[in-house]
């Protein structure tokens, strides 16, 4: 996660780092383009020449027709990771208030099976783009919607493959593909795929899930066997990997663990010093240590957690987990400790942060989408 840095250090009080990890220097950073260490991406955005709308679709609640496609907007090219103008460098944040009712954004009728997932902010075109999943056989297929705020849901991209997602620095938008069984890159104005790895030693990999990404361009990510249908495991793992040197010829593959029963959420501290990733089957949520040069190590169980799927970060460090059973979301502090929760709806997958001031959740659940009005901003996946 990152981009382009600016300088200063981690967002609130200090440098001190918990279990989870969340120290005050580099880190994470607010407007501007100066080239800094480490961190997160200040502001920015996609810089693109205008973009042409896409071929839209008819998703609307009503049945009304919504237009599609998102147009890029200026600013500045970031080399990587997550863009993040929102979180202010030197700002103390609150402590998140959890006390808000999740509103039910969109619906359709007549759903089906299936979930929404991997919802992502482009704060360049002021848009929420997230994945429509439908449990079939022998590969569940997926398309791309756009949300316009407030409640405007369009067809973005059909027949995608996609599931969880993330964006750059330059706002570029990276996404895990079932489809291809690796990970694509995004064209936003164009509206096309293509694809940035999928093997590991030559081997296909199986349905990765959901990713994060460094300030560097590293890519990590998690490959369950949720949506690999009736084809076999080439690789035979469920593994955590780390894709390096993102936008290159050659991308290095590191297997980091293939010891989790269904790795799935993951993401970064907004230092960088911490992955954290959830095992689905396990309950648990565990955190890596990531050295300078984006490489892990002293793998610990973070939280236990019932079913844990997409996760978010907030502009303080602290990790939201989508706890798929109960339909709640869960809230740890950087040091691992439960900050509180939020009900939301069966079959919770995934959320984001975004809207003009950063601070509206986005949440999946089900064939659902909604919001969650919050009290300090996040990061946009």
């Amino acid at each position: 996660m990152g981009g382009v840095v600016a300088t200063g250090g981690k967002v609130g009080t200090g440098g001190t780092v918990g279990t989870g990890g969340k120290a005050g220097t580099g880190g994470m950073v607010s407007g501007g383009g100066t080239v800094s260490s480490g961190g997160r991406a200040g502001s920015g955005g996609a810089v693109s020449s205008g973009g042409t709308v896409g071929t839209g679709g008819i998703v609307g609640s009503g049945g009304t027709v919504a237009t599609g496609g998102i147009v890029g907007s200026g600013g500045t090219v970031g080399t990587g990771g997550q863009s993040s103008g929102i979180c202010k460098a030197g700002t103390s944040y609150p402590t998140p208030d959890l006390t808000g009712t999740p509103k039910l954004l969109y619906k359709p009728s007549g759903s089906g099976s299936g979930t929404y997932e991997g919802p992502v902010w482009v704060a360049g075109s002021g848009v929420l783009l997230f994945s429509d999943m439908t449990f079939t056989t022998p590969v569940d297929p997926s398309q791309l919607l756009k949300l316009t705020p407030p409640s405007t849901v369009a067809a973005y991209l059909q027949d995608s493959g996609t599931n969880g997602m993330a964006i750059d620095g330059a706002g570029v938008v990276f996404a895990c593909s079932h489809k291809v069984q690796g990970i694509v890159k995004l064209d936003l104005g164009a509206g096309t795929l293509s694809t940035v790895v999928d093997n590991y030693g030559g081997k296909k990999f199986n349905s990765p899930n959901d990713l994060a990404l460094r300030s560097d361009g590293t890519i990590y990510f998690t490959d369950p066997d949720f949506q690999l249908g009736s084809r076999t495991s080439e690789t035979g793992k469920k593994g955590v990997y780390r894709a390096s040197a993102a936008g290159q010829v050659n991308l290095q593959v590191t297997l980091i663990d293939n010891t989790f029963t269904q790795p799935n959420g993951i993401a970064l501290s907004p230092d960088e010093s911490v992955l954290y990733v959830g095992d689905y089957n396990g309950n648990v949520v565990r955190t890596f240590s990531v050295a300078e040069d984006g490489s892990t190590s002293n793998r610990k169980d973070f939280a236990s957690v019932a079913s844990p799927d997409g996760f978010a970060v907030d502009c303080a460090g602290n990790l939201y987990v989508a706890s798929g059973t109960p339909g709640a979301i869960q809230v740890l502090s950087p040091s691992g400790a439960k900050l509180g929760s939020v009900t939301v709806a069966a079959s919770l997958s995934n959320m984001a942060f975004g809207g003009s001031d950063g601070k509206t959740l986005y949440i999946t659940a089900g064939k659902a989408l909604y919001s969650l009005d919050m009290n300090l901003p996040g990061y946009p996946y």
